[in-house]
């Protein structure tokens, strides 16, 4: 099965030229949790920062300091390796003492604070990111990077999943459909990845056709709407002037599919993304013969609490972004970059 990854871009505007991550400190990304520890608890919250080290490395180097299992560790989501990351670990330790954080030493984690709590950090236990991106030898003047980052602030980007998501050269999606297939047999904790990796394809695909058709960001007939702030919706078989007005004023978005089993049945978006995603019916059978549920996501994100400063011409991007939603796709509405983005994603 063909794949590419080269989806339509929505802003018409012509794209710079430009490189990320030409150093860890190019490309800097900040946690945000709906909660803080409160200082008791058989959990310990360590706030870390990390260089040029991926998550799971780090967290296997915690547990190894402080004498617990790999499964004691948990976090809520994985963050760039090339880059300077702010994310928090939970330890459990029920009955135990405080590692000495005067002994912690690994190449590249500093621990900012360490607090108790009562819970364990769950996995998609978070709000999102904040980010801070240099660009450098943009190709662009200030004065158009700064025209064309304002329209980006003002109507949003297509939400589309990152590169990442899909692993280098698409590999995780070639796995996905191997395991859908059942071509090739894969150990159960890396079936997740590569079945999100398919889906996250499929809803690249639905969203790529919207771009496409010039609807990705307004309410068309029988579509499933939700607000941008949170995840609560509604399914809207003829949008009324004021869910247009809602969707023009950036408080609604149109939504599209991650395949997959669903108690609600709405025939005409169906046969809508089925019409779309027609070469992918075995994939999607498959899909849900795995039980896996349907969900849907907004097809478009507003880049949040959003600046734009020069330093030596280089232009320094900072936004945040709602967990799930990737700092490189709002990039790449303004940018063309060369950097290598495959091997880790945010979540």
């Amino acid at each position: 099965m063909s794949l590419s990854f080269n989806w339509p871009r929505a802003h018409a505007f012509a794209l710079a030229e430009a490189q990320i991550k030409q150093s860890p400190e190019d490309f800097k990304v900040v946690e945000q949790l709906p909660e803080q520890p409160y200082g008791e608890g058989e959990h310990l919250w360590l706030l870390i920062e990390k260089t040029g080290q991926n998550t799971n490395w780090v967290a296997k180097q915690i547990a190894r300091w402080a004498n617990v299992k790999p499964r004691d560790v948990s976090f809520a989501g994985l963050k760039d390796r090339q880059a300077v990351t702010q994310q928090t670990f939970s330890i459990h330790l029920p009955g135990q003492e405080n590692p000495d954080l005067d002994q912690f030493s690994v190449d590249g984690v500093t621990i900012l604070s360490a607090e108790r709590h009562s819970r364990k950090l769950k996995t998609g236990q978070l709000i999102g990111n904040q980010f801070t991106i240099r660009l450098r030898h943009c190709t662009k003047t200030p004065a158009e990077i700064s025209a064309g980052w304002a329209q980006i602030v003002e109507q949003g980007v297509p939400n589309y999943f990152g590169s990442q998501r899909f692993g280098i050269d698409g590999l995780n999606v070639d796995k996905g459909i191997q395991l859908l297939t059942k071509t090739q047999r894969f150990p159960r904790h890396q079936e997740s990845i590569y079945l999100s990796a398919v889906r996250s394809y499929l809803f690249n695909s639905l969203l790529a056709e919207r771009v496409t058709q010039q609807t990705w960001n307004r309410l068309v007939a029988h579509e499933f709407a939700q607000f941008t702030e949170g995840k609560a919706g509604f399914y809207c078989a003829a949008p009324e002037p004021d869910d247009h007005e809602r969707c023009l004023a950036g408080k609604l978005s149109p939504c599209g599919s991650l395949p997959g089993v669903s108690k609600d049945e709405f025939d005409e978006l169906d046969q809508r993304e089925s019409s779309v995603l027609e070469p992918w019916a075995e994939i999607i059978t498959a899909l849900k013969e795995k039980k896996v549920s349907r969900h849907f996501r907004k097809f478009r994100v507003f880049p949040e609490r959003a600046t734009l400063n020069f330093v030596d011409n280089d232009p320094v991007l900072s936004f945040f972004l709602p967990a799930g939603c990737f700092a490189t796709t709002v990039i790449s509405e303004l940018c063309d970059t060369t950097a290598n983005l495959g091997e880790h994603w945010h979540e």
